[in-house]
Order: structure tokens, then sequence, then C-alpha cells
């Protein structure tokens, strides 16, 4: 800590931790600016506000600040202070923590120790020898999940890569937490980032000494329960247990199964398991993007099949509306050559004889043809206008024209050359037929 004053020198004793200061002359060095390095203050003075947390089965938390900045201060109790197993055990953590450093691990400052004393308020505050651990400000992951407060997978997902990427760097250091559970797992306020802690439990290849069965029954792999050399693979079967805890689901099932298997066939490490995962959501990821483009295209296929629907049927009505008026004229000349058909004069044509006794009986088939265009043209149509049904009308009477034309001259022409079969008479009553059609 830099200090505008006079350079001061702190003298500590080793026997009572009372400390001196002793005024120094200025160097002469012209360049002296003022600010000096103060050494850092002994451990009685230098934390303050030391209080309680929590407490544990073997251990008190005190929370407390040293030049502004709070720290968790881990403590045995009082009555354990005595006991060299369980004071081996915390130099253990802190030998095990003293060799991590990263973001998703409880910092550790190392081991201190603090004298009894009594605070403002007049009480007696009893810590000893202390593990000086970072304070962190948030919940445990235990505390979250029992107030259903982790309702997003996203954050869930996030909490899970955090974890087995620190579970990562741990095992890569040759450590083995075996006590990872909910209530061992901190989520920061700020940002919601994995903190993993207590590691009392944890064990490594340096260790040789108290390695024992040890661990939480719920979260503990079976293995940890016959007292075998700790394995990583101990604490990725912990880490299924907590993802199948968790809102997770998909992919995640599986993952958590395979983590809880028989420990030959969990995953071998924590990068296998974390190809795996990042497998999953590459296909998982294709598959989103195959919907997201799919599903765009079957709306457009679908509204594009509608819009031509309705284009075709606007272009039919249209059609339609355009060749209404043709196709009821067609109808109609159809309506009218089968009826001229039904008259059987043009087979008759083909013989002779059938015109040499030409008399009313023929004309009245021709006539009735005539009579059949104009009902059929007034009563037998749709709603037309007057126009359209006199347009339909004179192409069936156009139509009846033709046919009666040639029916005519074809029967002047059978007269003329076979006079001696055809009858005065007959002639004159085809020429007065000819004549008042023509009218």
């Amino acid at each position: 800590m830099l200090r505008p004053y006079p350079f001061i020198k702190v003298i500590t004793d080793s026997k009572t931790n009372n400390t001196t200061s002793l005024d120094m002359e200025r160097p002469s060095d012209d360049s002296f600016s003022g600010y000096v390095t103060e050494t850092a203050e002994s451990l009685h003075r230098g934390f303050t506000e030391v209080t309680l947390y929590r407490q544990t089965a073997t251990h008190q938390l005190f929370r407390a600040k040293r030049f502004g900045r709070w720290y968790l201060l881990k403590a045995l109790l009082p009555e354990l202070r005595g006991s060299t197993f369980h004071r081996q055990m915390l130099v253990k953590e802190m030998e095990v923590l003293m060799q991590l450093n990263h973001p998703n691990i409880v910092g550790c400052l190392g081991l201190e120790h603090l004298d009894d004393y009594t605070d403002s308020v007049g009480r007696q505050v009893s810590v000893g020898e202390c593990l000086v651990l970072e304070f962190i400000e948030g919940d445990a992951l235990s505390d979250l999940m029992a107030e259903d407060q982790l309702t997003s997978a996203k954050t869930c997902e996030r909490i899970i890569d955090e974890l087995l990427d620190a579970l990562s760097y741990i095992h890569a250091s040759s450590v083995t937490h075996r006590d990872l559970k909910p209530s061992n797992i901190m989520i920061t306020r700020n940002g919601q980032h994995v903190k993993i802690i207590d590691f009392s439990l944890a064990d490594t290849d340096s260790h040789a000494y108290l390695k024992q069965p040890s661990g939480t029954r719920q979260y503990m792999a079976p293995e940890q329960t016959t007292g075998t050399v700790p394995d990583g693979r101990n604490d990725i079967y912990s880490v299924g247990v907590i993802i199948g805890q968790l809102p997770l689901k998909g992919y995640w099932a599986d993952v958590a199964r395979r983590c809880t298997l028989p420990i030959d066939q969990r995953y071998p490490n924590v990068a296998a398991m974390q190809d795996e995962i990042a497998n999953h959501r590459q296909l998982a990821s294709r598959l989103r993007l195959a919907s997201f483009i799919a599903v765009p295209v079957l709306l457009l296929t679908i509204i594009g099949t509608v819009l031509w629907h309705q284009f075709s049927a606007r272009q039919g009505l249209i059609f339609n509306e355009l060749n209404r008026l043709p196709a009821i004229t067609s109808q109609a000349l159809n309506q009218l050559d089968h009826r001229i058909a039904e008259t059987g004069l043009n087979r008759q044509m083909d013989t002779i004889s059938q015109w040499k006794y030409l008399d009313p009986q023929i004309n009245e088939k021709i006539l009735s043809v005539n009579a059949f265009a104009y009902d059929y043209a007034l009563d037998s149509l749709p709603d037309l206008t007057d126009d359209e049904r006199l347009h339909v009308l004179q192409q069936m009477l156009d139509r009846w024209q033709q046919w009666h034309d040639n029916i005519v001259r074809r029967a002047k022409f059978l007269i003329k050359n076979h006079e001696h079969y055809v009858t005065h008479y007959a002639e004159e009553t085809l020429n007065t037929y000819s004549s008042t059609s023509e009218r």
C-alpha cells in the first residue's frame, strides 16, 4: 500500500507480535518521491470485523476484512485444535489449494494464526490456526436448487461447463476433489459463475497419508466406499448425479447416465465428457438450424401454394368469364347437332327412293329442328343477357340454315337427275318449302 508519508519501518516482535515503527532518514537521492511500500501488518492487526459466518461439524468459518477486502477464515473447532489428525487435514487442504489457481476454484492465501482477542463489543474471539480463503459473494448451488431458482437451461449448462472446466484443471494438477456436491459449488451473484470450495477431502498423488474412504453418500461414487486409490472418475460420477438433479433435458440424460455407470464404463476423463457434450450440442445446433431453415421454407411453400391456387383460381375465373359465352354456344350447337341427327334426314339422303315421296312429314322434321333452336335459346340456357341469348340463338340458326340448305340442295340434285322417280307433286312441295324457308 502506497502512502505519502515519511519513510517508516515496521518491526514485528516474533514473540509478542507487537509492532513498532521508527522514523528513518530520507534518502539523499533527489528522486525520492515520498511514496514507499509499507510492509504487511501482523495477522491480528491486519484482520478486522472478524465474525462467525458458519459452523460445520469440524470447522468454524469466520468472515473478516483486511485492507478493505473480505476473506473467509477456515479454522478448526476449539475442541479439535489439539487433534493432530484434524490439523494435518487442514494443512493438506492448504497444500492442495495452493497448487490451484483457476477462476472457478476458491482462492487460498495460505495458513495463518490469529491470536485470541476481544472485539469492539467485548466478545472474546478465538480463531487460532486458519486457512485464509477468498470470500465468495454468492449462494451454494444446493440453495438455488432448493429454491427453484435455476429455471434457465442455459444457466444450468453454463454452470456445468464451468464446473467441468475447473474439474479438468484440478485433475490435470493430479488432484481429486472427492466431495463434489451442490453445497460445495458456489454460484457468484455477480455473473453467476462457478466457484468450487471445500477441498478438505481432496487428495493428490503426492499425499501418501490421510487416504481413507470419504465423500457424501448421495454424490459419492460406489468405489469410494472401499478405500480405493482416488481416481478422477470419482468426481465424474458426482457430476453425473448433479446433472441429473438440474432441470436439463435432451442429451443431458444420456450424459448423466454414463457418468454414473460402473467406473470402467464411465467417461475416462473430463475431456472425453466435454467432447461428447460438444458433439451433442453440434448435432442439436444442426437440427435447430435445419428447423430454422425448414420452417420458413415450408411456410413459403404453403404460402406460395395458396397464392398459386388463388392466382390459378382467379385466372380460371377470368378464363371462364372470357370463355363463358363461347362455351355456352358450343354446348348449344352440340345439342342442335344431336337434334339434327335424331331427324335421320342425313341418312335418308343416301336413298333416292325415300325422296321420291317427299311430303310435309319431312318438312316437319326440318322445321322441328328450327323450333328446337328457338326453344333452347329462350328457355334452356343459363342466366344470360338479351344480347348474349340472341348471340347463341343466331349461332344455332346459322348452323340450322347450313344443314337446311344442304338438305335442300341435295334433294334438288336428286330430283333433277332422277325425274322419273319423283312426281311433279314432290318437286312443287320442295320448291314451296324452299321458298318458305328463304322468306
